[in-house]
């Protein structure tokens, strides 16, 4: 008996955390393979054919957006020619940007695969600039763009609406609001109204994460933004995002960014 494999592939720059192409028209048709951790956005504008996802059957109708996250099985089989862009967005990009509408809008879009438009001249505008773009500022400001346009272009098309999502995303647009962010997930929990329990399992279905690893993630982002933009005291960060004592702090710092609080604010210097 052979051992079958899913095939694992890398597409990216390793000197770039988000990279921007024009469709090859060589990979038109693919076999199933899974990508190496980075979230992939495919915007098709002219083409037609059948897209395969963790087992679903999508029709493809351009013009429309795929998303393709690091833990999807998928292939495609596109009736040439394809005419589109491919955006291929490692975590780190993300991870290390002080922007948390960016992190908001890609938590708005979990549990989409495709985003059907009928005109995506603004996208493909977007996706262009983007493609020739290497200052990380301006990368950040035109990938937002791109995010806060599906996001719209999915709420019109009502593909945002089951109960569950809803808790998922009304965590996400509470931890973007608040003016402080705590390291409590119980917390959130209760000004939802829902239990931690509940909220675990919105967070897992919807952005395969727990509701600590989603409240990490804003919190490191908000820990990073106090570092960098204000004269607060490593301790009088640690106090405002809810922890104990600066101890705890700096070990869940460490481990999530690499560097001591301290560190990383010599480093962004």
């Amino acid at each position: 008996m052979i051992n079958k494999a899913i095939a694992v592939k890398d597409k990216t720059d390793p000197a770039k955390l988000i990279k921007v192409a024009l469709f090859d028209q060589k990979k038109r048709i693919t076999k199933p393979h899974k990508h190496n951790g980075y979230l992939e956005f495919v915007l098709l504008e002219q083409t037609q054919g059948k897209h395969y996802i963790d087992g679903q059957e999508i029709q493809i109708m351009a013009p429309c957006l795929l998303i393709i996250r690091k833990d999807n099985v998928h292939h495609w089989e596109l009736d040439e020619p394809v005419q589109g862009y491919v955006l291929l967005l490692k975590r780190e990009f993300v991870e290390n940007s002080l922007d948390l509408e960016i992190r908001r809008l890609i938590d708005e879009l979990a549990g989409l695969n495709t985003i059907n438009f009928t005109d995506v001249s603004t996208l493909h505008s977007l996706f262009s600039l983007l493609s020739a773009e290497e200052h990380r500022t301006v990368q950040e400001a035109l990938l937002k763009a791109i995010l806060a346009k599906s996001v719209q272009q999915a709420g019109a098309g009502k593909t945002l609406k089951t109960k569950s999502k809803n808790l998922f995303l009304q965590l996400t647009q509470v931890l973007n609001k608040e003016k402080q962010i705590l390291n409590n997930v119980a917390y959130y929990a209760n000004l939802l109204h829902t239990s931690p329990q509940n909220l675990n399992a919105a967070c897992q279905k919807h952005a395969d994460k727990s509701a600590s690893e989603v409240l990490s993630g804003y919190i490191i982002s908000e820990a990073k933004r106090l570092l960098f933009y204000t004269n607060k005291t490593v301790a009088e960060v640690a106090f405002q995002l809810g922890f104990a004592d600066q101890s705890n702090f700096s070990k869940y710092f460490k481990r999530a960014v690499g560097l001591t609080p301290q560190n990383y604010r010599k480093s962004t210097a």
